[in-house]
């Protein structure tokens, strides 16, 4: 066995508090942690108002008691810029964030705000005022909404998504990658050259990290791109000219590059910025004119269109999720949406069956009523013919039509045995 050296100076090291604090802060997603900065922001704010007064930061409190009466507060008084009330799925995630917070902060305090043994008054307040909004109508979430089949069709086929541009190949990349990797809103700002890998049948789209990883999941999510129909659906091949393109010394890892102006260079040898990546789905549904007035379009709508195409496309729950990453079905089932045109077919389908039965029995009495008695009579012998022979077994009504027409004279119902009976006891005792 070879003796390793462990006097070497490049064995070991001794990390820095700065680095053990960003390797355990790398944990924490970053649209957690962004959450929390962003509510912690809103609370202070709205503790110094002038028309609130408090001095002191929450965290500085020891009482439990006072937070929960503070956050209550909070809650109830807390208003948008605009005056407004935040929607109810903001008021539980504030809740949620400034709790995450104050165990941050405060030394040894693990408890949770949403807890309602530990926060009965907080939990009311909550409750009570998600009620409220909900039966006055207001604060209702705007979920992501996601693009139709015909939608996407038309800007696949747009100018502004030409692959000889190269803001057209950007656009056109993008959405291929939203199409097919299902990647969350936010997992386009850290998205890697690494992660794609160029095969004979197609890229393999490899995530590292994902959302849902906390539970100690250190295996790689991989999807493995379709192959290219050539010169109708070419993915692939749009993937190879954009990265084709990159500059020869970029040393950029980030997959995403900003467009150059210079002549004979398309892409820089940076990252392209955060705010443009930000908003790529919802430009490119405005430069394709694509009708997004009154829709809640963003980059997760990217991941909302691809799941619905998964279903659409008449795939099982446990495929899609293949595609997706969730760890449940109740996860992408929340994807599975009926749109508010479904539901106008659907009802539409109601009333056209309940249409079609009215018809159908009108129509069938008035068949009745024209036929004449001698159809009639030929139809029941008819129906008479397809009864099968000596079956052992005849219908009530069967047997009373053949007492009546004097073809069972022999038979006798149970009433009539009952009564012959009594008859017979009658004379036998006279």
């Amino acid at each position: 066995m070879e003796n390793i050296n462990f006097n070497n100076d490049n064995s070991y090291f001794k990390p820095t508090a700065e680095e053990l604090a960003k390797v355990q802060q790398s944990r924490v997603p970053l649209n957690t942690t962004r959450c929390t900065e962003k509510w912690v922001n809103i609370l202070n704010s709205w503790r110094n108002h002038q028309n609130v007064g408090y001095t002191y930061t929450l965290e500085s409190l020891s009482s439990n008691e006072q937070i929960e009466k503070e956050m209550c507060e909070f809650l109830y008084g807390v208003r948008t810029k605009k005056g407004d009330k935040y929607s109810r799925a903001s008021l539980k995630n504030a809740v949620a964030s400034i709790s995450r917070h104050l165990k941050n902060s405060i030394p040894y305090w693990n408890y949770n705000l949403l807890d309602k043994n530990s926060f009965p008054k907080l939990y009311a307040t909550l409750d009570g005022t998600l009620k409220e909004m909900k039966r006055l109508g207001i604060g209702a979430a705007k979920p992501h909404e996601g693009l139709t089949n015909e939608e996407v069709k038309h800007i696949l086929q747009h100018d502004s998504m030409s692959s000889n541009k190269p803001e057209g190949l950007l656009r056109r990349v993008f959405l291929w990658i939203c199409l097919l990797g299902c990647p969350r809103g936010g997992e386009h700002y850290k998205l890697l050259i690494d992660q794609f890998e160029d095969t004979e049948k197609g890229f393999i789209f490899k995530k590292f990290q994902q959302k849902n990883d906390q539970g100690g999941n250190q295996h790689t999510f991989e999807i493995l791109f379709p192959s290219d129909i050539a010169d109708k659906v070419e993915p692939n091949a749009d993937i190879r000219k954009y990265i084709s393109m990159r500059h020869p010394n970029c040393t950029t890892k980030e997959f995403y590059l900003g467009i150059s102006n210079a002549s004979g260079q398309c892409y820089l040898n940076r990252a392209l910025g955060e705010k443009w990546i930000r908003g790529m789905f919802r430009e490119i549904c405005l430069v394709c004119d694509i009708d997004i007035s009154g829709r809640n379009i963003s980059n997760h709508s990217g991941r909302d269109t691809a799941i619905q195409s998964i279903f659409d496309a008449g795939n099982e729950e446990i495929e899609a999720m293949a595609i997706s990453g969730h760890n449940s079905s109740a996860g992408v089932r929340n994807y599975l949406k009926v749109t508010k045109e479904k539901k106008r077919n659907i009802l539409n389908s109601v009333v056209q069956r309940l249409t079609e039965s009215n018809t159908c029995n009108k129509d069938e009495v008035l068949e009745d009523k024209e036929l004449p008695k001698s159809n009639t009579i030929n139809k029941n012998e008819a129906s008479k013919d397809k009864e099968p022979p000596n079956s052992g077994f005849s219908k009530a009504s069967q047997l009373l039509n053949k007492k009546i027409k004097g073809h069972c004279k022999n038979f006798l119902f149970p009433n009539q045995i009952r009564q012959a009976k009594r008859r017979r006891e009658k004379n036998y005792h006279k």
